[in-house]
């Protein structure tokens, strides 16, 4: 009996010790910083974008084409029509294919950040920079667009703004290589 005291009593210790080293841990995580990797390139900065990119373009969504289903992913194809070519060539028509996930209503999409990966909703204005595939407009072919932004500056306002970004080159590597960002608590 006095043995089985002893390894509750025991137990009963070491369950206090290891709840309150959890407690502190949990204490001091909340009061200092985390630190956590981004990879891939940072779409927050249009210079990289530019310089990630094969082509960059002001274009108006005239209609959603296709919806389709692979592997568990989802992607949608829109017709747009060129209004201007920042970087690159686009031919006055192009279909355009991004990655998006149902948005509940029946043809409704969302993205993972509509900031700086806006749906292409047609009659609606976007810069859009296209990562791969073909802006020819031939016919059965389509880009790949990793970034889409809502063009809220105009047309001319967009065409200095993207000037800009692509003629600066980023001060740090475009590559898609991983950083660490502190982000502080609060």
């Amino acid at each position: 009996m006095i043995m089985s005291v002893k390894v509750w009593v025991g137990g009963c210790l070491a369950a206090a010790v290891a709840a309150a080293g959890a407690a502190w841990l949990t204490i001091a995580q909340d009061a200092g910083s985390t630190t956590h990797a981004v990879c891939g390139p940072d779409l927050g900065r249009d210079d990289v974008v530019a310089a990630r990119s094969q082509a960059v373009a002001v274009v108006e969504a005239v209609e959603n084409t296709r919806y389709r289903e692979d592997g568990g992913s989802a992607y949608l194809t829109t017709r747009v029509k060129t209004l201007e070519a920042l970087k690159g060539e686009f031919a006055d028509t192009v279909h355009v294919t991004q990655g998006v996930k149902n948005g509940g209503a029946p043809g409704r999409y969302a993205t993972e950040d509509p900031d700086r990966y806006a749906v292409l909703e047609p009659g609606r204005r976007y810069v859009i920079a296209v990562q791969s595939g073909s802006t020819t407009g031939a016919a059965g072919s389509e880009a790949w667009a990793w970034y889409a932004e809502p063009a809220e500056r105009g047309l001319v306002g967009e065409r200095e703004h993207w000037q800009k970004a692509i003629a600066t080159p980023p001060e740090t590597a475009a590559g898609s290589e991983c950083e660490d960002i502190d982000t502080p608590a609060g």
